[in-house]
């Protein structure tokens, strides 16, 4: 159970930091004139965190059955907040590397627009001599990287980022934790977790994508300088880690609300079957 749980860790660490990595396509679109390009990389670095997913979900799905079969409610409980804090880690690393990934980024727009195949650019990776240059790119976070205000960002638009960051990393968590805290409704449990993270795709998809796209486009313009994207991921960074330590206290009533809902579906079907 303990290698299931670093596994897990590492790999939602992993997906954290790739997720943090996604701003540094928008930076990268900018520096090099292209939003468009810059977005379809965006999607790269989504689809790779998704990928981590696929290996993560049935380490978990391991990790539920063997707690219900102890009964250990409070042990799985602990392997969460566990899972939450390698959240927080991941989205740190991934804003450690955000200079080194828009670097990367900005050299791959390049390499695409030559090629004119994605898959043809990522296989240059794999040569000798591109991954030495890319390792010859890593950029050493400094702290003059902090000195970008928020001043000319929107502020509802950093408070609306922390509540996306706690409620999607919160969710799945909640539903698995809810699969444990009552047997009878594992199953139910476990489709439930949109009810956690439906408040971040509204938020995300109303609120936080829009006006981090509006700013991109204004900076690609030249209708704002470059330092407000630097400032704008910068923050978005922070409001993350600050999210995934806010999902260590909606954790536990999320997990009690999936619960209800849960139990009161399953009631409520029996009695009318």
């Amino acid at each position: 159970m303990t290698v299931y749980l670093a596994v897990a860790a590492l790999l939602y660490l992993g997906s954290q930091a790739l997720q943090m990595g996604t701003g540094a396509a928008r930076l990268a679109g900018v520096r090099s004139k292209r939003v468009a390009t810059g977005l379809t990389l965006f999607n790269l670095f989504a689809t790779s965190s998704r990928m981590l997913n696929l290996i993560y979900a049935p380490l978990m799905g391991a990790l539920i059955d063997i707690s219900r079969h102890l009964g250990d409610v409070a042990g799985f409980e602990r392997d969460l907040r566990i899972i939450i804090a390698a959240a927080t880690l991941g989205s740190i690393l991934g804003g450690a590397l955000t200079p080194t990934f828009a670097v990367l980024l900005q050299r791959g727009i390049n390499s695409f627009e030559r090629s004119g195949s994605l898959v043809g650019s990522i296989a240059r990776l794999a040569r000798p001599a591109t991954f030495a240059g890319a390792v010859a790119e890593l950029r050493i976070p400094r702290a003059s990287m902090l000195r970008y205000s928020p001043a000319r960002l929107p502020k509802a638009f950093l408070f609306w980022n922390v509540i996306v960051m706690a409620f999607w990393v919160a969710g799945p968590l909640s539903a698995f934790y809810a699969g444990v805290i009552d047997a009878k409704v594992t199953g139910t449990a476990l489709l439930l977790s949109g009810l956690i993270t439906g408040v971040a795709t509204i938020t995300l998809t109303l609120v936080v994508d829009p006006t981090a796209a509006v700013i991109t486009d204004q900076a690609a313009l030249g209708m704002r300088p470059e330092s407000d994207i630097k400032a704008m991921l910068l923050y978005l960074v922070a409001g993350a880690v600050a999210g995934t330590l806010l999902a260590q206290l909606v954790l536990w009533p999320a997990a009690h609300l999936i619960v209800f809902v849960a139990r009161f579906l399953v009631n409520h079907g029996l009695q009318h079957g």
